[in-house]
Order: C-alpha cells, then structure tokens, then sequence
C-alpha cells in the first residue's frame, strides 16, 4: 500500500506541486483567519446566574435568593461546582457543567430552578438571569474624553458601541461610567408632616404621573388612530406644577418636592490621565483576530474623531500588542531555527539532501496551520511552543528517507526507482519512530479541569506538525528526491572534509576508551547525570510559565467600607498625581483608572464604591540585544517597532514604584486614624490558569474565625522572605440596621410592611415610574435628598396607618 503511495506521489508531478501550491495559499488564508492570542481558552463550560435587589444586604440577598438557588442547583446531576459571589445590592453565580453534557439542557434546567424560587422573590424584584457564560478575551480599552457634558460625551459612547455591536467577533462592549437619563424627585419630610400626608400614598400618587403603556386603538374606515398619553411632562417646572391626590387632598408636586432631570448616579467612575472621561471595555469572543479587530477599530476611532470636534477617542490596555509581541517572539525564533537546521544540515550532509530536508519544513507547517485553523485553534504561546518543541523532530523523518534515497541511488538506481525503494524501505521504522514521539506526549491530554483544558494544545499541536511531516516525507519528499538528485551526484565519492574526519577520530578514542572499561564507564555516567541533576534541582527555581514583560502595570486597592464612590475619587486623584510625577514618559503613555472597579491578577474582578483599578500603561520595550534589534524585526510575521522605546522591562518599574510610592501610600492615615487603604497592589500582569504563583483557600462556617485566621495567615506570609503582594478577596460588608416594631407600634397599626412602604421612597432611591423624552427613556425615582446627613435614623417620622397622627421611628 505505501509502495502505490508513494509511486502515485511520484508519477503524478503535477497533482503533487498543485497540491503543494493549494496547501501554501490554504495556509495564508488559514493564517489570516486564525485567531490570535496570548494563551488558549482555559474555562470549563459554565453557567452563569445573574439577580439583585437595590438596597438589599448580602445577607437579605443570600437568604431571599441565593440560598435557595445554590440547594437546588446541588440536585442537577450535570452541574459541577458551585462559585457564588454575593454584594450589597447584587449577587453573581457560576455553576461548571460537566464535560460532555448537553449545556442547553443544563440551562433548561436551571432556568426551571430559578423560576420555580421565582415566587419567592419580592414582586418588585426583577427574575435572576440564567445563561451560558461566554468566555471572552480583553482586547481593548478606549477613552472618550473632551471638554464637554457627561451627557454628551455619553452619547458618543453609545453611538461607538452602536457602531462595535456590528463585528460579530466582539462581544461584552461595555461603557465605564455610562448612566441612565432620570427624573430625581426630591422629597421634602417636613413638608410631608405639615400636610399630614402619608409617605407611601405620595410615593404612590408621584408614581401615577407618567405612563409608557399605549391605551388603545381607534379603527374607522379610512381613519386609524392610535391612542396613548404624553409619556410625562417633559420639564422640571411643568412637573412640579402637576397636582395630586393624597389622602383627599389635591396638592401640587413642587409643594412637597423639588424635582430636577440629569443622569442617575454612576456605579463606577473612569479616569484618563487624571481628568473624568468615559470608556469603553471591550472583549472579544474566542473566534476573534485579535491583531485584525485592534486595528480596524483603531481606524474607525481616526474615523469618529473627524465627526466629534473636541473630543478625544485613544484606545489604551490594547492586548493585541501583548499578542503581537509575543507571537513575534516565537515566530521570529522559529524562522531563525529553520535557518540554523538548514545551515546544519548543508554544513553535514549534501546540499541537495539539505535542499530536500528543507523545503519539507515549510510543508509540515502549513499543514499544520491549517489542521489548527480547521479544529478551532488559536495561533497562542502554546501552539507555537509546541511547533518550536517539534521543531528538531520534523527534520528527523526527512533526514533519513532522503539519505536512504540517495543511498539507493548509489546503489546504482535511477532516481526514480530510488525514490520508490528508498521511501518504502524507511516506512515502517519512520512511521515507529514518529508514533512512539507521539505516545509520549499524548498522556498530557488526559489531564482533567482547566488546566486540561490549557495544556491540551500542546501535545494536539505537536502530534499534529509530526504526522504532517510523516505525510511530507512520503508524499512531498521522494519527488522532489527524483527531481533533484542525478546519478552524477551519486557517482561521485563521498568525501570528508578535515574538519569531519578528526571530529570521527576523537570520537572513536572517546568510545573505545569507554568501552575498554564498561562497568566503570557505565557507573560514572549515571553517577554524573544524578549528581547533576540533583545540583540543578537545587539551584533551578520552578514555575510553570515564565515571567514576560507586559505593557500594563496594575495597582488596584480597597479604602474603608463606608467610603462613597466621589470619597474614592479623591484618594484615586491623589495617587494618579504621584504617579505621574514619579513615572517619565518615555515609559509611561498614560494612566487610566477605574472607580468601583477591583480587578484580580487572574482577571476576576468585584465592584464596589470602596474599591480601584489604575491602568498604568507603558510603551513598548525597546530592542535590548542583537537579536531584538536585527533579526526580530526581519523573521517576525506582524513587526511594529513605532512605539518601542521603553528602556526598562515593566517588571523593573513596578519594583521601584512599589518601593518609592505605594510603601509610602500604605503608611496614609484615615481621618478615623485607621490605614487609609486596607488593600493596595501592585503587580505585572501575567497570563495562565491562575493569577498568583501560590493561592490559598479559608473555610469555616463561623465568619469572625475565618476573618480571623486570614489576618493571622496574611501576618506569617508577610515574614516569609521572597513572598510579596499578598491579597485576599474578602470583603468587609457595610453595617446593617434592622428594624423591629414593637408593640405599641403594633397597637397603632404599624407592620413590618408598612414601615418598608414609608421608608422606601426615601432611602433607597428606587423606580416609582418610567417616562419618554425626545431620546428614548427616562426613569422616575425618588429620594430625600438628606437622608445621608441624617446620623440618627431613629427621628425619621411615621405618619400612622389611619392618618391622625405622626410618630418618631424609635417610638414604634
């Protein structure tokens, strides 16, 4: 079978070189098409569930919802672990699905689960959301900035997301600082006391004064109309102005209240060098070029800036540069291999069996690439160490099928008939010696979880690059044997230049010497590899992916609890401003900062008005050897040298910075005297399964000796030597007030419920209605606009359930 093979490849010149031909444009494509990363996807399928209830603690949340989630979750067979994060206000649930399951019928079934504790819930509390997380990949950051309005500035982020949401490959675009277009009705107590007016009616009255819902239709014959209201006043004046009916009495809003239009407040805050702007995150999904997509967007932003006068669209934290250089790296290392093998090969055997050998490499890889791009692989860090592995082994299989052709051909055969002969003759110990390299590293893929999920690319890529090589050497090879060699090639006497024959010599006494004596030779062989291995054990630091150099540094931090969003903004001002002071811009391009936002060296994030997230971005680093400054440039697929200046690495950088500015942030005093910080961190971003080199997990049902035995754990790994930037993700949770009635409470009507209708309005900041404006919708909510100066809750005043009277809270 392998003889009509291999006499098919070699009688059939013109299929063969088509073919050739149609596998080098296959792989352009391939390459064009293929995405490209740092490192591959390592996430399990997931399901992801998403709920909250605005003013809700995490404890009301765990056990209103969560709870009751997580126990039926338990019961589906096909769900694996369980993560819950749950905050003040929201909670965040993933659930792993088993390998091999059908994740629609998960989500099916989880779906019921969350519908079935639907009832459970508050009637005004939207449903949880149950989906299939998608796993997306960072890709860009863009600052809209300019000396303009929020609400302008806002405006053009949406229309920019409006213009991303159209390339199919992005996905998770969202705006930092974006906020919703509200009608914020202030309400004034006092007021409500002199009328006599009851809390929850007025809420419930100001409630009634806009409505979205279409009323009806009129059908005549030739004449259809359409019947709704005017969707609300459309100023602050003609609202306040509007009357209402309250317990009997017709009073006008702005007798109560004081109601103004603008934007609700924002959830984070975005910072670009040290001034208010609006970002955009942008992800991409995993089928996406990442190189490909930063540019194009990059164009459309040239494009928009022309529209927007004054206002600034830069794109910052763009990873494709992360990938580029890295894909450079190990690119440009693998075109310089092919170089040395060549050079080895013509410097150690013929020139036309180094020809032959040679142009079999490009041919492994182009199959290879596409096998890759075909199987949904991605050009990453481990795809291209596995072609780098592989890459001494490719040239095995055709070393020696093309020696033995020639070999034949001194035989005296013609080139064809050695081609045959040759190739067949080598089969069965080529195709031995390839699958048992193959065996070996097959075992790697049986590895389970995420970090299965990792490394499997590695042995994938490497099987696939040698049995594309095995096909090279039997297809490939043997007519491009037959039409370079010639039997005058083969008449000629092998020859060895002096330079081969002393190197034959002095291996020859090296091996007889070794012989004379085996058992001695044999002892002092093993004896010195053990002894070197144990020394280089000893001396060898080990982790699993090398350190790289970035073009990020981050700095996240968490200041007290109790800290307001702007309280944050003041703390993150100040620490923007040493840093830009202290960093040169020759290595840094800017500083972004995120407020509300707390991003994880693993790339978990949590939010919260108490936490951070500075960018610090750096230029590229600058050529720093000869390789780096002449060859790179040259062997590299996408080289990009415009912003290489940066003349230390981002390692170094962030070690002085965290000597020379955070040690001294970390000795800032509270006004309460207490650390002004309970967390700051500085680190280099890196890629892989996780974001620290070791992480540690607490459990315990009781939550004082768990905060307890961290806070001892933190102190012993702080006296460690070499251990540094030691971080949790605890978090302190904000105080909780609970309120009992009692019994003359009780005696004057007073539920439980009814002091949640009364105080809602006031405290919360909820939705009591929707509107309609010229730009869409508008949300009505409520508010006592002093509610956050007021130190004792307990004069907060109750109108009674009958009308007759008014009572202090702490009264019932």
């Amino acid at each position: 079978m392998i003889r009509s093979f291999v006499t098919f490849a070699i009688d059939r010149p013109i299929i063969n070189h088509i073919l050739l031909l149609f596998l080098l444009l296959l792989s352009i494509f391939s390459y064009q098409n293929i995405p490209k990363e740092i490192f591959p996807p390592a996430e399990l399928d997931q399901i992801s569930i998403t709920g909250g209830y605005p003013g809700a603690s995490a404890d009301v949340l765990d056990k209103m919802a969560v709870k009751n989630i997580e126990d039926e979750l338990g019961s589906i067979s096909e769900i694996d672990n369980i993560e819950t994060i749950i905050q003040n206000g929201l909670f965040f649930i993933k659930a792993d699905i088993k390998t091999g399951s059908d994740n629609q019928l998960v989500l099916s079934d989880v779906k019921d689960v969350v519908a079935t504790i639907r009832r459970d819930l508050p009637s005004d509390m939207d449903e949880p959301i149950a989906k299939i997380a998608i796993q997306e990949f960072p890709l860009l950051l863009v600052a809209v900035s300019g000396d303009l309005p929020t609400k302008t500035l806002l405006t053009i982020a949406d229309n920019l997301k409006s213009r991303l949401s159209t390339y199919k490959e992005l996905s998770g675009i969202a705006i930092r600082g974006d906020a919703d277009d509200e009608v914020l009705v202030h309400i004034d107590e006092k007021k409500l006391i002199a009328y006599g007016l009851s809390k929850e009616s007025v809420f419930r009255a100001i409630g009634t004064l806009s409505s979205i819902f279409p009323i009806g239709t009129i059908e005549q014959k030739g004449s259809h109309l359409y019947i709704s209201t005017i969707n609300g006043e459309k100023s602050a004046k003609a609202l306040e102005e509007t009357l209402i009916t309250v317990g009997g009495k017709r009073i006008r809003v702005g007798d109560i209240a004081r109601v103004s239009f603008g934007l609700s407040d924002s959830s984070e805050i975005s910072h670009f060098n040290g001034v208010r702007n609006i970002s955009l995150n942008i992800n991409k999904t995993k089928e996406g070029n990442a190189i490909t997509l930063s540019r194009e967007i990059k164009a459309m932003l040239a494009e928009m800036e022309k529209v927007y006068e004054g206002v600034t669209l830069e794109a910052y934290t763009d990873t494709s540069i992360w990938i580029k250089n890295r894909l450079n790296l190990v690119s440009s290392n693998i075109l310089f291999g092919l170089i040395l093998v060549f050079l080895a090969l013509f410097m150690s055997v013929n020139y036309k069996i180094a020809a032959v050998v040679a142009i079999g490499i490009p041919a492994s890889f182009m199959i290879t690439l596409i096998g890759a791009d075909q199987i949904g692989y991605s050009l990453n860090m481990l795809t291209l160490l596995g072609a780098l592995i592989a890459l001494g082994m490719l040239v095995d299989e055709a070393i020696v099928v093309a020696e033995n052709i020639y070999r034949h051909m001194e035989m005296g055969k013609s080139p064809r008939q050695a081609a045959i002969d040759g190739s067949v003759e080598m089969f069965p110990a080529v195709l031995t010696a390839t699958l048992t390299t193959v065996f070996a590293f097959l075992p790697l893929l049986i590895l389970s979880g995420e970090m299965g999920m990792f490394m499997k690319v590695l042995p994938v890529m490497i099987s696939i690059l040698l049995i594309s090589s095995l096909f090279e050497a039997f297809y490939f090879l043997p007519l491009h044997s037959k039409e370079l060699f010639t039997r005058s090639d083969a008449d000629q006497a092998h020859t060895k230049n002096d330079f081969w024959v002393r190197m034959d010599r002095i291996y020859e006494r090296i091996l007889g010497r070794l012989l004379v004596q085996k058992k001695r030779s044999l002892a002092l062989l093993v004896g010195g590899i053990l002894l070197a291995t144990v020394g280089m054990m000893s001396i060898t630091r080990f982790q699993l992916f090398p350190e790289f150099d970035s073009t990020q540094i981050y700095l996240n931090g968490k200041v007290d609890v109790n800290y307001q969003l702007e309280d944050t903004e003041e703390v993150v001002t100040q620490i923007e401003k040493q840093l830009m002071d202290y960093l040169g811009k020759d290595e840094v391009s800017s500083i972004t900062s995120v407020v509300g936002l707390f991003v994880n060296s693993d790339q978990t994030f949590e939010t919260g008005d108490n936490l951070f997230h500075i960018f610090i971005n750096l230029h590229e680093k600058a050529p720093e050897n000869l390789f780096d400054t002449y060859l790179n440039p040259i062997f590299s697929l996408e080289y990009d040298g415009s912003d290489m200046i940066r003349p230390r690495k981002a390692q170094e950088i962030a070690l002085a910075t965290q000597n020379d500015v955070i040690e001294g942030l970390r000795e800032l005093k509270a006004p309460n005297g207490e650390a002004l910080f309970s967390q700051i961190n500085l680190f280099v971003p890196q890629t892989g399964i996780v974001g620290h080199d070791i992480e540690i997990g607490l459990s315990s049902a009781d939550e004082k000796k768990k905060f307890d035995a961290l806070q001892r754990l933190k102190s012993e790994l702080a006296g460690i030597e070499g251990v540094f930037d030691i971080a949790d993700n605890a978090k302190e949770g904000v105080k909780e007030l609970k309120l009992r009635v009692n019994e003359y409470g009780q005696m004057l009507g007073i539920t439980e419920a009814y002091v949640t209708s009364e105080l809602k309005g006031l405290f919360l900041k909820g939705e009591y209605g929707k509107m309609f404006d010229e730009s869409g919708l508008v949300r009505l909510r409520i508010e006592d606009p002093d509610k956050d100066k007021r130190l004792e809750i307990a004069s907060v005043t109750l109108t009674t359930p009958d009308g007759l009277s008014v009572v202090r809270l702490d009264e019932v």
